[in-house]
């Protein structure tokens, strides 16, 4: 008459044999696919640390035979440089923020040393700019150029040092 309807929470479930070994065999390809990532990772590791070594060798040269570039420095203006000067029928205004890079460990020292020098200099040099061609591309990058060379040459006549300075950056360039 009345069917039973077996108690699942008092009834045991046995395991099946093929699942225990389904979550061995899964447990030991996760075990194995972790040991070759770790053995990749160091293998990668140990490889790259003895290119660097043979790339900055006595010879100074690196794999192809090319001069080995030395760590790049970075350095800022700090603070930014606000600055007025000429448009075509108003006065107008310029902030700017200047990052340089270098490969002489030394020239960060300099830079900081002489750097009333060369605030002044980058200041007089920003403030004799036309509006009309900061607005461009070139004009920006003819500033650059122009304001590179000025840093170069203040270090060149305070410290000797030739080409102290590889490049300079904008991180900020606001005209209003």
């Amino acid at each position: 008459m009345a069917e039973e309807i077996p108690d699942e929470e008092n009834e045991e479930i046995e395991p099946q044999e093929g699942s225990k070994k389904g979550r061995k065999l899964l447990l030991v390809i996760v075990v194995l696919v972790l040991l070759l990532v770790a053995a990749g990772g160091a293998a990668y590791v140990m490889l790259g640390t003895d290119k660097q070594a043979a790339a900055t060798g006595e010879s100074g040269t690196d794999e192809d035979g090319e001069p080995a570039r030395k760590n790049a420095f970075y350095f800022s203006l700090d603070p930014a440089f606000v600055v007025n000067f000429q448009g075509k029928s108003r006065a107008r205004y310029l902030q700017v923020n200047i990052d340089g890079m270098t490969r002489q460990e030394g020239v960060k020292l300099d830079v900081t040393k002489h750097l009333p020098q060369i605030r002044n200099n980058v200041v007089l040099l920003l403030s004799s700019q036309d509006y009309e061609s900061l607005i461009k591309p070139e004009g920006k990058d003819s500033l650059r150029k122009s304001l590179l060379k000025e840093i170069n040459k203040i270090l060149e006549e305070e410290t000797g040092n030739e080409d102290a300075v590889e490049n300079i950056y904008f991180t900020n360039f606001v005209m209003q």
